[in-house]
């Protein structure tokens, strides 16, 4: 007769019980279907900051893999020998924005990268352009 259930209690129709997580979670979705390209500057920067933030972890990812692979080690190796997780090794080979800093770069230090390793592995592509600043004292 109903076959997800119906709304009819032994006391007659209960009511529709609807939660303030429900209703923000409703306005949200409004707002999303009315500006569906991000209508102010700063959803626009945090676009393009998560887009930044995925990318270069997908390459610090990509880097630790192939060091692992050339190492000849197993994912499970690599946890073990720096105490984390399987788990987390898989997340930040897979370029997992979130990852931890601090356990990331233990990664990296086991299997031989340094910081400015991973800096340099793509020409200096992490690195932002900065201006030449004249020498205020002339040397």
């Amino acid at each position: 007769m109903f076959p997800y259930g119906n709304n009819f209690g032994k006391r007659g129709p209960r009511p529709i019980v609807v939660t303030d997580r429900v209703l923000s979670s409703m306005k949200r979705s409004q707002q999303a279907s009315l500006f569906p390209f991000g209508n102010t500057e700063a959803e626009r920067a945090e676009s393009n900051l998560e887009r930044a933030a995925r990318e270069n972890a997908l390459r610090f990812g990509k880097l630790i893999r192939e060091r692992r692979e050339a190492l000849g080690m197993r994912q499970d190796d690599l946890a073990l020998a720096t105490g984390v997780g399987r788990r987390f090794v898989i997340d930040l080979e897979a370029g997992k924005p979130s990852c931890q800093l601090g356990r990331s770069l233990v990664v990296a230090t086991a299997v031989g990268l340094r910081p400015f390793d991973v800096v340099s592995a793509d020409d200096n592509a992490l690195l932002p352009d900065l201006p030449d600043i004249q020498d205020p004292h002339g040397r």
